[in-house]
């Protein structure tokens, strides 16, 4: 529903003139968009999920990126929502991923120390830097399952280990 500048009429969404007055009516801004016509006019390649399927499993797609708790939403998320499924997915490998990297860092994993060190190779800043792109793609995986996008992750995304 959009409002006419000029008489503050309301007008339905797709109408081009104020049905009381005549005056040209405003374009809808980003924000005011409804969740069909973000995904009509997705013009990056990104998909979205259902709205009612966001709106119910959202907390499960923003848990499936913090780290170890991603067991919360392989252990109680509902396994038939395809938003879940697909966000927990991206989160488990990021997970694993972000465990290699530590472990071969030589840091404390879960109370063990690792028997692997290539900090000592001078390996230490590359580690350190990918640490950092994992960050970042977490932040990334957050946004995109506020948003409720179908988008994967670079790199990441194309590793499929829950279908």
């Amino acid at each position: 529903m959009i409002y006419c500048i000029k008489c503050g009429e309301k007008a339905e969404d797709g109408m081009k003139f104020c049905p009381r007055c005549g005056a040209p009516l405003p374009e809808m801004s980003g924000a005011e968009k409804t969740h069909e016509e973000r995904k009509r006019t997705a013009a990056d390649g990104a998909g979205y999920f259902s709205e009612q399927d966001v709106k119910a499993n959202k907390a499960m797609g923003v848990l499936s990126y913090l780290g170890i708790l991603i067991l919360i939403p392989l252990l109680a998320g509902d396994k038939q929502s395809e938003y879940v499924r697909f966000h927990m997915n991206q989160g488990l490998v990021l997970f694993l991923v972000s465990i290699a990297v530590d472990i071969l860092d030589g840091r404390w994993f879960w109370g063990f120390q690792s028997w692997l060190d290539l900090g000592m190779l001078n390996l230490s800043w590359a580690l350190d830097i990918l640490s950092l792109i994992l960050f970042v793609l977490m932040i990334l995986g957050i946004v995109y399952a506020v948003r409720g996008e179908k988008r994967e992750l670079p790199v990441i995304g194309q590793i499929h280990i829950w279908k």
